[in-house]
């Protein structure tokens, strides 16, 4: 169970994770220490995964990036489709894959240095899997907006 507290903090750290309990603590009505308990708690249940840096939108915006939806064979077994997507987790060239309703069964977010890396990662990983029917890919223009948080609010607070 998490109260209001908990809500603020973990928006605060999705925004900043780099901030102390001191600077927290100047926006968030509680005592550093309080404060520090808390994000103690909240990484031990799981409810913060993890802290990551984000590298620059400088070095992201030299790489190639590829949305890529997927359609998959339908009478593939399941501990194929299993072992798909654990290559896809695998995968350092695929930042994001989601399972999805509507004509595609996969989108995947993928980022090579250039095109002969994600032609090379298209065909090892894509185009040799017999459980791939077919896919396609929109590469990307320009990153408008890239915010990985998740806004809380109190009606998250009981789970």
């Amino acid at each position: 169970m998490f109260d209001n507290f908990d809500i603020k903090l973990l928006n605060a750290m999705q925004e900043d994770a780099d901030r102390t309990a001191e600077q927290l603590a100047e926006t968030i009505a509680l005592s550093p220490s309080a404060i520090a308990r808390r994000l103690r708690r909240l990484r031990e249940t799981g409810a913060i995964a993890r802290t990551v840096a984000l590298a620059s939108s400088s070095f992201a915006d030299r790489r190639l990036r590829a949305v890529v939806r997927l359609q998959l064979h339908e009478h593939e077994q399941a501990a194929a489709f299993n072992e798909f997507r654990a290559k896809l987790q695998a995968c350092d060239e695929v930042q994001l894959c989601l399972e999805v309703s509507g004509s595609d069964d996969m989108l995947i977010l993928v980022s090579c240095r250039d095109m002969a890396e994600f032609n090379a990662f298209a065909d090892d990983e894509l185009a040799a899997c017999p459980v791939v029917r077919r896919y396609e890919t929109s590469f990307v223009k320009k990153e408008i907006k890239n915010r990985p948080m998740i806004r809380l609010d109190e009606r998250d607070a009981n789970g």
